[in-house]
């Protein structure tokens, strides 16, 4: 067989190209850096052009590297999703799926959602990746996502998993410190923990009914890690205004967070597992699909429902049906029945 009908050569190739080096893309396909290196040089010897910029530091695609990336990825897609789907007919609910989750809830909460599903499929394999956007999705480098927000993207097919809420909360000892924020113009004089990670954007406004209000802290301390700013609000370090309830239900219902800015809050953003149109078409992906929006749906709520009688929460308004499958490219009624 020649080389540039190799499969595997390609999956190295494409793996080098995702990951940016060598030990990435070993890592990834689970072989040694040789075996990236030489699959590489096998394909360049065989086109006659190099793919790589083997002098470059980091390593680099060529010109043609970035195109022979650009078809083999949409080539790989096909090949993966023919066999995928040959499989699901002989083999129904056996195989993997690839689920990306936000690193926060994939560290403390999803391994238990994941054994329930386990253990009603047990020939079934979840393999979690971190944080995925939904032209990952769209792309195939995942089977399903969570995403912050409606996707847009063609091609896509998305279920509510429930709504986001984030409070403003500190520890009671900063707040017996430095004393309680009533507004967000009182918070010029504390210090924020700030998220600026990859999985929604920084919050700047606080809103209560009609009024909104700046978020300007005298001293700011930004962190792309929400556990890391959780930790930091435990001991006491400052105050944060958009903790996902998610990682602080249990902080709130033993005191060791108090929520802050009574009123005030970043509004709350429905959230929705997605996946693309070969995703849908196969019976596994489909069935983990809606168990796994229902589950994160009851989850959710079920966070609500453990702080609603202390604890101020967002007044919920219900834009989506959540008993629905919505497609990106198909213009419908959020609210009509499914």
């Amino acid at each position: 067989m020649s080389k540039l009908d190799d499969l595997t050569a390609w999956r190295y190739f494409v793996a080098f190209a995702r990951s940016g080096t060598l030990t990435a893309a070993a890592t990834a396909m689970d072989v040694n850096t040789a075996n990236i290196s030489r699959a590489i040089t096998g394909l360049e010897k065989a086109l006659g052009v190099p793919l790589v910029r083997h002098n470059a530091r980091p390593l680099e695609l060529t010109k043609e590297g970035a195109q022979a990336l650009k078809r083999m990825e949409t080539i790989l897609r096909a090949h993966d999703a023919l066999i995928s789907q040959i499989s699901d007919d002989r083999r129904s609910l056996e195989g993997k799926i690839r689920l990306s989750s936000a690193p926060g809830f994939a560290s403390r909460r999803l391994t238990g959602l994941l054994h329930r599903f386990k253990e009603l499929h047990p020939e079934m394999t979840i393999e979690i990746l971190g944080g995925l956007k939904e032209a990952d999705v769209q792309k195939g480098f995942c089977e399903v996502a969570t995403l912050t927000g409606e996707p847009t993207l063609s091609g896509l097919v998305y279920m509510s998993r429930g709504r986001n809420v984030y409070l403003p909360v500190a520890s009671p000892e900063y707040v017996k410190r430095f004393g309680m924020p009533f507004s967000p113009e009182n918070l010029r004089t504390h210090t924020g923990y700030v998220y600026n990670g990859p999985v929604r954007e920084e919050t700047k406004m606080l809103y209560r009914g009609d009024d909104a209000e700046p978020v300007v802290f005298d001293r700011s301390v930004r962190s792309t890690d929400i556990l890391a700013i959780r930790q930091a609000l435990l001991d006491g370090m400052g105050v944060a205004v958009d903790m996902p309830l998610v990682q602080i239900v249990e902080d709130l219902r033993r005191g060791a967070l108090v929520p802050i800015l009574p009123g005030w809050f970043r509004p709350p953003v429905e959230c929705f597992n997605v996946t693309n149109r070969a995703g849908w078409r196969s019976r596994r992906v489909r069935i983990f699909f809606e168990w796994y929006s229902k589950a994160m749906q009851d989850l959710f709520a079920s966070y609500e429902a453990q702080v609603s009688a202390f604890v101020g929460l967002p007044e919920e308004k219900l834009l989506y049906d959540r008993n629905r499958i919505y497609f990106t490219d198909v213009s419908t009624d959020k609210g009509a029945p499914s």
